[in-house]
This record gives structure tokens, sequence and C-alpha cells, in this order.
């Protein structure tokens, strides 16, 4: 075989082919690919690369590389290919080294490593600099193209440290003009959310979900400030190409069918609330959907104060047309408020029990009660729809009761689930002695009891200050006869009991 100096120098031509396959496949803006690279190079400088043998009639190079392990690889000439023994395929560290071992004997190495390296630099450095949305986009994504781990839709720690490490790669190619600056950060959020979305979704549905959900409502809040100073802004005509850019953009962004649609819609709506706010605009924007979402439809028709025609709804969306309805009331559109909370209505308990976390269902129950009072609802509507807020629901329902005056359903419904003294008084147990001293009678008895099974000194105190209410609640209601008679079988079926015989007394409560 021809000596390796004389052997590149007569296939010099497809030599510098492969290096030219090489940079163009292989950009050091991805970690990964410089990692690669400096290996490779790593291996060349160590002797790590030797020729075994040269196929002339063939055109087959076959050399072995010394990594960890020695590995095999084979050079077709003649198709400019290379096969390795290694696991990884397409490009890997022992090809790029066997490549550049040849390379070295018809050119410098550490030349067009360099050239190599700066070439990407600066072709970012000026994309970040000119005034074009496409690369802008481009700038943006070239910071996500590293594949993300799969260990940080597991991890939140490890996935907002990748997330902020990125971002902050991605917002130091803002432009120097303060005019460019909000605009270029939305575009980078923006962008930076799309590209980490699938490791969002991912993370929650895992163990760290809360973590993830706090991250998104995060995002959006530093969003919708942008969103906010972008709109209050002076803009230019130079700046419109990149608003319409971004519409597109987020635009395609909610019309990807995932099984995320409620989290995109609820971007694509921050976008539409909260920076296009043209009534021209949003008509324009409708009709660019070829079939647009009917939550989509709805939320135009609020903004643009259009009469909603609503039916159903299906089960699963609950949680956006809830979203719908507090728009409507913020937009003070009361038609469209009232169709969608009477299509949500069949479905409140499906969402709040088996679409919810059990943290977020007291805050939905409130939300709800709220939405609701603003509509005509009849007596068996709000009894249905109490009954299908269960415990949650018991707060509101409490109201509702003392504000028809039905004290006596209000006792029971307290008798029923258990309420503790601390959350009768929270559901306006004040306000029915008031009314109806009689029906909080048996829930003050209930309250004493429970405290005397404890058979403490302390716990006989705490019956004492109960059944002073209870006496107050008789004396309102012109019942002290039965009072006294309640306290005199309290006595007797207690008489051993001489702590408590001793604290009825000093309470002067016969």
């Amino acid at each position: 075989m021809a000596t390796v100096q004389s052997l590149a120098q007569q296939y010099e031509d497809t030599i510098r082919n492969y290096m030219a396959a090489i940079e163009k496949s292989l950009s050091p803006a991805r970690a990964l690919d410089e990692e690669m690279v400096r290996k490779a190079v790593f291996l060349v400088r160590h002797d790590g690369v030797q020729i075994q043998s040269f196929n002339e009639e063939r055109l087959l190079l076959e050399a072995s590389v010394k990594d960890a392990h020695s590995v095999r690889v084979v050079l077709s000439f003649e198709n400019e290919t290379a096969v390795c023994a290694c696991p990884q395929e397409e490009m890997c560290r022992h090809r790029l080294a066997v490549i550049f071992a040849l390379y070295q004997k018809v050119g410098s190495l550490a030349g067009w490593v360099a050239d190599w390296r700066a070439q990407e630099k600066e072709q970012l450095s000026t994309i970040g600099k000119q005034r074009s949305p496409e690369q802008w986009t481009k700038v943006i994504r070239s910071v996500w193209r590293d594949p993300i781990p799969d260990y940080t839709s597991r991890n939140y720690f490890y996935f907002e440290q990748m997330y902020e490490g990125r971002l902050k790669n991605a917002l130091s190619f803002v432009p120097l003009e303060r005019e460019w600056k909000t605009l270029f950060r939305a575009y980078a959020h923006f962008i930076s959310l799309a590209e980490v979305w699938p490791t969002y979704i991912s993370g929650t549905n895992d163990v760290h979900h809360s973590f993830f959900k706090t991250w998104f409502e995060d995002e959006l809040h530093d969003l919708r400030d942008l969103l906010g100073q972008l709109h209050g802004q002076h803009r230019t005509f130079e700046s419109d190409a990149f608003f319409n850019h971004l519409r597109e953009m987020v635009r395609s962004f909610a019309a990807i069918k995932d099984g995320s649609s409620s989290q995109r819609l609820t971007v694509y709506q921050l976008f539409w609330t909260h920076l296009f706010t043209s009534d021209q605009l949003r008509k324009s924007e409708l009709t660019l959907f070829p079939r647009p979402d009917e939550r989509i439809t709805a939320f135009f028709a609020i903004l643009l104060k259009d009469t909603i025609a609503l039916k159903k709804i299906a089960p699963n969306e609950t949680h956006d047309w809830i979203q719908l309805a507090i728009l409507a009331e913020q937009e003070k559109h009361n038609q469209a408020l009232e169709v969608i909370l009477m299509a949500v209505k069949p479905h409140v308990k499906t969402f709040l029990f088996e679409g919810l976390y059990t943290q977020y269902r007291q805050q939905y129950v409130r939300t709800l009660s709220r939405l609701f009072s603003l509509i005509h609802l009849d007596e068996k509507d709000w009894e249905d729809l109490f009954r299908q807020f269960g415990h949650y629901g018991l707060p509101a329902y409490s109201t509702y009761l003392i504000e028809k005056g039905l004290f006596k359903q209000w006792a029971e419904l307290h008798h029923m689930h258990s309420s503790p003294l601390y959350f009768a008084e929270e559901c306006g147990l004040k306000e029915v002695q008031e009314a109806a001293p009689d029906f909080v009678l048996p829930l003050y008895h209930r309250y004493a009891m429970s405290h005397l099974d404890e058979r403490s000194r302390a716990s006989y105190k705490q019956a004492v200050r109960i059944w002073k209410k209870m006496k107050s609640a008789c004396k309102k209601s012109d019942q002290m006869e039965f009072w006294k008679s309640y306290m005199k079988e309290i006595r007797t079926q207690n008489k051993r009991l001489r702590a408590l015989q001793e604290e009825i007394e000093k309470g002067n409560l016969v």
C-alpha cells in the first residue's frame, strides 16, 4: 500500500469533498456537533487513527480508531461514504477522526476547525443584528438545536435549569436599538416556549406536574408583560413584517393537534387579548382558519361582541369554556356568558372531580359560583349545580340558602356533611342563628357532644362555650324551658363527671 501521505495527495479532491460534507452537516452552535469534532481532533492528535489497508480496485480504505475500544472504520472513496462499527448512526467521532487524519496530510486541520467554528458564530451574530423576522426566528431556534434530554420531563429542576440557560442564550442576540428590544424578547420567549412544548406537556403528566404548571403560568406572565409593552409602544412601518410573522407563528402554534389544544389556546388568546386588539385584525384572523375550532370562534365573537350560538360542548373542553366565560364576564358580554355557562353546567361534576387535581377544586368552585350568580338560574338549576360541586360547594350553597331564607335546609346541609364548628361559622352560622335560632340548636348539641366524648377538662370547657351559644339561641327563640330541661338531662347523664359539672357551674349554664 502506498504511504498515507501519497494516498491523501492522490485522492485530495475526495478528501476535501468529505470535509465539505462535514462542514455542511455539522454546526458549532450545536453542542453535540461541537463535542464530536473536538473529540475527533483529540483522537487524531494523540495518534488514535491507524490506516490499515486500501483496496485500489474497490476504492475502500480501512482504518482502526483507538477509543475506549478499538473501532473499525471503512471509507468508500467511490461513493464518498463512511461506515463505522460503533452503534452510532450517521456521523460519529470515529468516522470524523479517520477523515481528519487524511485531511491533515493535505491541509491544516487546526485551520479548518478554527474556520468552521468562526463561520457559524459570525453567521449567528449577523443574523442577530439584521432585522428580518425569518432571521430572528433562525437565530433563536439555533439555540434549541440540541435535543432536549428525556430526563428533564421527569425532573422539573433539570428542566428549569435547561430552559433558563437556553432562553438566556437566545436573548444574548437582542438588538442594540431600544425600539427593537421588546419585540425580539417576545420572539425569544414565544419561540422558546414552542420549542420546549413537548417536554413541558410530558412534565405535566409526571410527578412534578404542579411545578410544570407553575412554570407555565410564570412564562405566560412574562409573555403577557412583554405583549403589554409592545401594545403601548410606537410602531414603525419597518416593524409591520415582524408583527405579521409573529401572528402567523402564533396561529400555526394554536392549530397543531397534539392533545394539548387547551394550553395552546391559552397562549393564542394571550396574544389576541394583549397585543392584537384591532377589530379589523380580529375579523380577518378568523377567516385564516380553514376550519376554526368552536372555541376560537367563540373567543373572537366575545371580543367582537357578536352573538354566540352554543348548545353542547365536549366534556374534556370544559376548562377552556370556563376561561371563555371569564373573558365574557370581563368584556361584559352577557349573552355569551349565559350561553357558555348553560353549556358548561352539565359537565361541572366531571370537570371538578375528574379533570382537576384536588388542590384546584375549591378555587374553581368559587369561580363557577361567581359566574353563575351573574346569570339567571331557577332554584332547580341552583340545586343541581351545588349537587355537582359536592362538599367543595358547601360555602357557596350555604350563602345561596341564607340569601333565599332557607335556614332549615342550611342546617340540614351541614348536618348531612358533618361540618365542623369553624366551617359552619365560615358558612354563615351566626347569620342563621340570628334569623332562625331554632334550626341551629341540633348543630350546637352535636358540637358539644363531640367535645364531651374526649373526656378531659379542656374539652369540657369547649363544650361549655358551645352551650353558651346554644343558650343564647334558646333565649332568642323563647325556648328557655327547653334549655333548662336539656341541661338537666345533660347533668343527669354525666353526673359522675365531676370536672364537667364544675365547668357547667362556672359557665352559669344553670
